[in-house]
Parts: structure tokens; C-alpha cells; sequence
């Protein structure tokens, strides 16, 4: 979903749970993207602090035992009691500093990697017709080339694909606000306060993100607008202006047991999926991308939970 800003965050959701395999992929999207960066002389990996303001009195608790736990050492600092304000935000409940977190300019890293694999000749940038593909010998043809296997990486639009369209896929738009402020001192880090905000260098920030999965159409509405400009005062502890430059907006592959979907088809030999990494695609692709690659040429096994078998115990 997180077109323009790929955040990658060691605790996520309401009960600032320690993000799933955080540690492996955590180290691995770094270094992956820090890859690129080498490769290309660009930046598109930025560390960032990161700040986690309580709600509410049982939000505040719950903070606290998180930061008390073992398991969460060097991810969360130490619990900051109230305090009225920290700096323009709300800080009625307290706060936890959050280490390890990132964001990843994802336009930037698509279109170097389009770039590259397009001056390969691998790269096409054409609309796929599944009635184009069809079966030939072991493998599969189509456009008039021969192909050993055929991996599906559609996103939300795997659920029209005629092999893999039944998987258990729950796609969410989510929308975000590319906004600007004269008033409002922008944090120096990422700031989850009901919503999260992310500042930039250049003094912009964005505010999201909205989640719905009625509405899959791609067009930004006045509701999420309305609803994250209220989150942006519900957030600041005192009144801000606040210009509004874009409304990005973006389709999570989402999964009902929120976890990826890949693998080979349970019946179809030579056609596989790698799908379901919902909002989390910067953080979970580099590391899945590996495994898959194992799985596909070295007879290498999918983490379990990622592996789509799970879905076809008896297949």
C-alpha cells in the first residue's frame, strides 16, 4: 500500500505487537536496500526515529508491560510518562521512543529497478492477458516465448487471476494526505499517534492512512480526507494549519491470517504466486524474495506460515 513511503516498523497495530520475523527482515530489507543505494549511487533508505503515543489509560499499561518485556529489548525505549504536550503533539497518556523503524522511497526504488531490468530486455510494461498463456509441454507459452514457470505478483488484482483467484486475498484501500504546514514544527521522526505522520527533509509530511475494504476503487475520497485531517488535530496539542499538496492512494493485499501467499499451485504444475504482503510490502519483500528464489531453484522450503499449502492441507 505505502506507495510513496514504505515504512518499515518494528511494533505495528493498536496492540503494538513486535512486528512478524522483525529481526530477520528488518536486517535484510537494510541491506538490501542499502544494496541498491550502492549500486545506483541513489538514497532511498532512510532510518528514522520513531515515537508511539498512548491514547487512552489502558493503551498507557499496556505500553508498559511491552517495555518491561524482554522480548522487545532494543525495540522499545523506556515507557515516557504525560506530560500535556511532547514538542506539537498530544501527550496525555505517554509515549514510547520505538527503535529500528525506516522508510524506503519506493517510487524511486521501482523506477531505478524498471530502468535496470528494461536496459536487461526483461522488463515489459504491457497489460497481461491470462487467456495469452497456455500450456505447452512442461512448461507454458506466451507472446510467443516458452516459460518453465510463471510467477504471479499482482497485488489486489490476483483475485481476477483465473489459477490463484480464490485465495484467501482481503484487499483494504488505504489513503494518505502529502501535506504541508506554516505553523506545525514538523517531528524529526516518525510519529504514530492514532495515525502516523512521517515528516521529509524537504518539510512536507504525510499523515496515514485510512483503511477500507468496501470501497477498492482507486480515486480519493473527501471521507478519508476528512477523517485524517481530523486525525492530524485530534494529534496536535494545539490548532495547526495544514495545506494539503496530495491524497495518495493505494490497494493493501491484504490476507484473512495476515500473512504472504506463496508458492507453487496446488494443481496447475509451473505456475506460482507471491502475493499477501499487505501493507508491509518494504519490509517483507526482500527476505520473501530470497526464500522464493530457494524454493524455485534450489529446492529450497517456504517459511510455513508464508506457503500457500497451508491453505491445501490434504493437496
Amino acid at each position: 500500500m505505502e506507495a510513496a513511503a514504505g515504512i518499515i516498523n518494528p511494533v505495528t497495530g493498536r496492540w503494538m505487537t513486535k512486528s512478524w520475523r522483525f529481526d530477520t527482515l528488518a536486517t535484510e530489507a537494510a541491506r538490501f536496500y542499502r544494496s541498491i543505494e550502492k549500486r545506483f549511487s541513489v538514497n532511498v533508505f532512510h532510518p528514522i526515529a520513531a515515537t508511539r503515543f498512548c491514547l487512552n489509560a489502558e493503551d498507557a499499561k499496556r505500553a508498559g508491560r511491552r517495555s518491561r518485556n524482554p522480548r522487545y529489548a532494543g525495540v522499545l525505549g523506556d515507557f515516557a510518562e504525560p506530560s500535556g504536550h511532547l514538542g506539537p503533539f498530544r501527550n496525555a497518556h505517554g509515549c514510547l521512543h520505538i527503535h529500528g523503524a525506516a522508510y524506503v522511497d519506493l517510487p524511486q526504488v521501482v523506477d531505478i529497478l524498471r530502468h535496470y531490468f528494461s536496459s536487461l530486455g526483461r522488463f515489459e510494461d504491457a497489460v497481461f492477458d491470462y487467456e495469452g498463456l497456455k500450456p505447452h509441454g512442461s512448461g507454458w507459452t506466451y507472446g510467443g516465448e516458452h516459460f518453465d514457470r510463471v510467477i504471479f505478483c499482482e497485488g489486489a488484482a490476483l483475485r481476477a487471476n483465473p489459477w490463484f483467484g480464490d485465495l484467501p486475498l482481503t484487499p483494504a484501500k488505504g489513503e494518505t494526505l502529502l501535506c504541508r504546514s506554516e505553523t506545525f514544527p514538523a517531528p524529526d521522526g516518525l510519529v504514530h499517534h492514532g495515525k502516523w505522520l512521517l515528516p521529509y527533509p524537504d518539510g512536507s509530511f504525510r499523515i496515514g492512512a485510512t483503511y477500507d475494504e468496501q470501497d477498492l476503487r482507486p480515486e480519493p475520497t473527501g471521507e478519508a480526507r476528512v477523517e485524517l485531517r481530523e486525525a492530524f488535530a485530534q494529534m496536535t496539542a494545539s490548532p495547526q494549519a495544514l495545506e494539503v499538496l496530495q491524497q495518495p492512494v493505494g490497494i493493501r493485499p491484504s490476507t484473512r491470517d495476515a500473512k504472504p501467499l506463496l508458492g507453487r499451485h496446488p494443481e496447475v504444475p509451473g505456475l506460482f504466486v507471491f502475493n499477501g504482503l499487505g501493507a508491509k510490502g518494504a519490509s517483507l519483500a526482500p527476505t520473501l524474495s530470497r526464500e522464493m528464489h530457494a524454493f524455485l531453484f534450489h529446492a529450497g522450503a517456504l517459511h510455513p506460515e508464508t506457503d500457500i499449502q497451508r491453505l491445501f492441507p490434504c493437496a
